[in-house]
């Protein structure tokens, strides 16, 4: 469910690419969303530590720690956040490591904004229906 204009749901953007992470800042503010950026995956998990987020946009391949890193100690401390996880290459090794893993999405970059919001609506499934 897309958040309402009147209230926008902070979203956490990760992507070693400042062009990247100020196009998606851009490109989920008209759905709703008002979004952090970050250029790597420590710092992804100090402002998850710091600030409750509805959505996280992730690269996988990242300084300091990988996306799939952060998607695993996210888990591990019990956060369910959803999660939309990008890369120019999804490699079956990624694909297999985060199968467990609940709400997330993954998006094949080059994508299209209908690729990304069809990501989100995926990542934001109830968890029982997100295998």
């Amino acid at each position: 469910m897309p958040p309402s204009a009147k209230t926008p749901l902070r979203c956490l953007v990760a992507d070693d690419e400042p062009q990247i992470g100020a196009l998606l800042r851009e490109a989920l503010a008209p759905s709703g969303y008002a979004a952090d950026v970050v250029q790597d995956g420590e710092s992804a998990a100090r402002k998850l530590e710091e600030h409750p987020y509805a959505l996280l946009v992730s690269d996988v391949m990242m300084p300091h720690k990988s996306g799939v890193e952060l998607v695993r100690e996210l888990r591990g401390r019990g956060q369910g956040i959803p999660i939309v996880l990008m890369s120019s290459f999804l490699s079956d090794e990624t694909l297999r490591a985060c199968r467990t893993l609940k709400r997330i999405a993954f998006l094949q970059k080059p994508f299209s904004l209908t690729d990304l919001r069809r990501a989100i609506s995926r990542a934001m499934e109830p968890a029982s229906s997100n295998p």
